[in-house]
């Protein structure tokens, strides 16, 4: 609240937004109410304006599950409860130091010592030793409160786990979730916390990544493109019939995802082997990192039902990052150019993929060589 003329940006702008509609001379728009107290005068030019300058004692905004939500300024403590989005975002933003108590899912997953890559687990290790707040579905309330913190992240698609711990802590709940490159949750993560200027920065950085690779896909034609399925390798030897709806990094790689006008949900779901063999991938990539994998390369090359696949029949069947617990754009991005040189070896020939990949996590995470640690503990293919 305070954008008044809804432009993403809060500037002076707004402000004089705001006098025009008080003025009469501009119809009148929700977050023109600066102050979030159903009325649009001087009080929110004025509150418009300590957010101008970074002096505003508290901040109101909506969320991505749609509540208004009002947090204090400045936030000393944070709890993220939600899944991975939360920790991850933070740890990027460069306020990994506000958390004091983290999810089970970024504690087990993300943090213990494990085969399973991670980076979280090397850019902020002493969050391994935070208290564990609970699930994401049913977190622990009274944890939660114990540890005073200024604001809580939870995960978008069930609000009614947010109202709940807020109601009974009385601690603002703010609804977060990520998808794929829009960058939505960043910025709403970044206001809350007063890093709205490292998350434009991530932003800006992120575009001009994506930007190197379309420039070339762009001009591909379209039947000069690989088809693509994505097996999403949970679930065991069946998982191969579990994809992806919605990939980016596919598209921004000049591929095309078969499932994304059949499959509605972004996330995992089930198709048919009959539906896989109508398709006929050119390639299929198989989610997964680190070793052992629920499905191997072996069982899809050897599955019998699959012979007649051209992704079978020329032996393109590799191992891809994928998601892990939500969408990391940090290795996203990563995956934009492995897929890129993957897709389309002649035009990415000269681009080094491993180099790439370090520079855009140290850019996201602040440590060196994450990505070479993630090929040396992974199957997935590499180039000489």
């Amino acid at each position: 609240f305070g954008n008044a003329n809804g432009d993403d940006t809060i500037n002076m702008q707004d402000v004089t937004y705001t006098e025009l509609i008080i003025l009469e001379y501009r119809d009148q728009t929700q977050l023109a109410d600066g102050k979030h107290d159903d009325r649009i005068n001087m009080q929110d030019v004025t509150q418009i304006e300590l957010i101008i300058l970074g002096r505003e004692k508290e901040l109101t905004l909506i969320d991505q599950a749609d509540r208004i939500v009002t947090v204090p300024r400045p936030i000393e403590r944070v709890v993220p409860a939600d899944l991975l989005d939360g920790v991850r975002t933070l740890i990027q933003l460069g306020a990994a130091d506000k958390i004091v108590g983290i999810s089970n899912y970024a504690k087990n997953y993300a943090l213990k010592p494990s085969d399973y890559w991670s980076p979280i687990r090397d850019a902020a290790p002493e969050l391994k030793d935070l208290q564990d707040v609970g699930g994401y579905t049913n977190p622990n309330i009274e944890i939660i409160a114990s540890l005073k913190p200024d604001v809580v992240f939870e995960y978008a698609p069930i609000p009614d786990v947010a109202d709940a711990i807020q109601e009974k802590t009385g601690i603002p709940v703010v609804c977060i979730s990520s998808s794929q490159f829009d960058f939505d949750m960043h910025r709403i993560v970044g206001t809350v916390m007063g890093k709205e200027e490292r998350a434009e920065e991530l932003i800006s950085y992120a575009n001009e990544k994506t930007d190197e690779v379309t420039e070339v896909t762009s001009e591909i034609p379209e039947d000069e493109k690989p088809k693509v399925y994505c097996v999403s390798g949970c679930g065991g030897k069946s998982a191969i019939t579990k994809t992806w709806g919605r990939y980016d990094p596919i598209n921004i790689a000049g591929g095309i995802n078969v499932a994304e006008e059949h499959v509605i949900d972004s996330g995992s779901s089930i198709v048919s082997k009959e539906q896989i063999i109508a398709w006929d991938p050119d390639i299929i990539l198989i989610h997964g990192v680190s070793p052992p994998h629920a499905i191997s390369i072996d069982d899809v090359l050897s599955d019998p039902d699959l012979q007649t696949l051209n992704a079978v029949e020329n032996g393109n069947v590799n191992y891809t990052k994928g998601y892990m617990i939500g969408w990391d754009p940090a290795t996203g991005l990563t995956e934009c150019f492995y897929m890129a040189k993957l897709f389309h070896p002649n035009k990415f020939e000269d681009v080094d993929e491993e180099e790439e990949g370090n520079e855009i996590l140290e850019t996201f995470y602040g440590v060196e060589g994450l990505y070479t640690e993630m090929l040396d503990r992974s199957d997935r293919y590499r180039w000489d």
